[in-house]
């Protein structure tokens, strides 16, 4: 273990297990105020703000408790962690929220996905929390995951112990180290296995999107701007990171996940505003290994067409998306 990791865990978890333990004892108090503040505001929404909170400290800490258990083993089902974990979060969220998942009529099958010799998983990003939801419909299908992720996020301290052993890459501002990243992740995928990948980078924002457009022009992909400019629910995917894995997995199928987002109009929220009342509905797009272009210079075309008709059938279905003051 390096000395910069060991420092980050010693200021880390001392935190944030302390924080959860200040959450999970305060309980009986902040129930009643957020009760309190909900009736006079006439609205659930703080009370199931506070229950979530509370139920995502006890989650928190009982999954520490399992990371450290299955590190003292040598044969310990880390994947059975994971699907735990998102079956868990999952369900705590459509209790506390009213948030669930409903797969649109006609999308690619499970069946689909598990006959495949690997799949690369090229996933929307519109706000906090629907990629938790995202892997949870992953593993409620069986698969195993591999998972592509920011390196902020190793200041989790249930990411940042569990990222140890299971298949995750944790990738920065270096693009190159990115893709490499990338490449040796998906080196080898099989069948069972997800490759989870999300090309915009980040959350959606109308000021990332303004700022991706003028990375295009100031880049001279004039042809990129044309074809992208017009996207209103999603940035330009970023085509390095998935030439990577595409390469590296010459044998994978390719599953595009369209959804309608937590947000208003299917685009972004405040971190800090959690939806309630609300219902995701996906659409998956399974395209078979042979269809799949590996080289980069295609690539970028076939990739800027998918997500315009994912931002097409953004566009046409976040009126299914029931938002309410809760």
């Amino acid at each position: 273990m390096t000395v910069a990791r060991t420092a980050r865990r010693l200021i880390t978890l001392p935190i944030v297990i302390g924080w959860h333990l200040l959450v999970l004892t305060t309980a009986p108090l902040t129930l009643p105020a957020a009760a309190l503040v909900g009736v006079l505001a006439r609205s659930t929404r703080p009370l199931r703000t506070t229950a979530l909170l509370i139920t995502y400290a006890g989650l928190e800490l009982s999954a520490l408790g399992r990371i450290i258990r299955l590190r003292a083993r040598a044969d310990g089902d880390w994947q059975e962690l994971v699907r735990w974990f998102l079956t868990a979060a999952y369900e705590s969220t459509r209790r506390t929220l009213d948030v669930h998942v409903r797969l649109e009529q006609g999308s690619a099958t499970a069946a689909d996905v598990s006959d495949a010799d690997g799949v690369v998983v090229l996933a929307r990003h519109s706000g906090p929390g629907d990629t938790v939801l995202i892997a949870w419909l992953l593993v409620h299908y069986r698969l195993q995951l591999r998972v592509v992720l920011k390196s902020l996020l190793r200041v989790v301290p249930t990411i940042d112990l569990a990222g140890d052993t299971l298949p995750f890459c944790f990738i920065g501002a270096n693009r190159s180290a990115a893709r490499r990243g990338i490449a040796e992740l998906a080196g080898g995928l099989s069948r069972g296995e997800a490759f989870l990948l999300l090309p915009e980078g980040g959350n959606f924002s109308h000021k990332r999107w303004v700022a991706s457009l003028r990375r295009l022009a100031a880049s001279r992909e004039r042809l990129r701007l044309r074809r992208l400019h017009r996207n209103r629910h999603t940035l330009p995917p970023r085509v390095g990171g998935v030439a990577a894995a595409l390469s590296a997995a010459p044998d994978a199928a390719v599953l595009f996940l369209a959804h309608t987002g937590l947000g208003a109009e299917g685009r972004d929220r405040p971190w800090w505003r959690l939806p309630v009342n609300q219902q995701l509905t996906m659409r998956r797009l399974f395209v078979p290994a042979a269809r799949v272009p590996r080289d980069p210079a295609v690539v970028s075309h076939w990739l800027d067409d998918a997500w315009t008709r994912i931002d097409t059938w953004v566009e046409g279905h976040v009126a299914m998306t029931t938002i309410t003051s809760g």
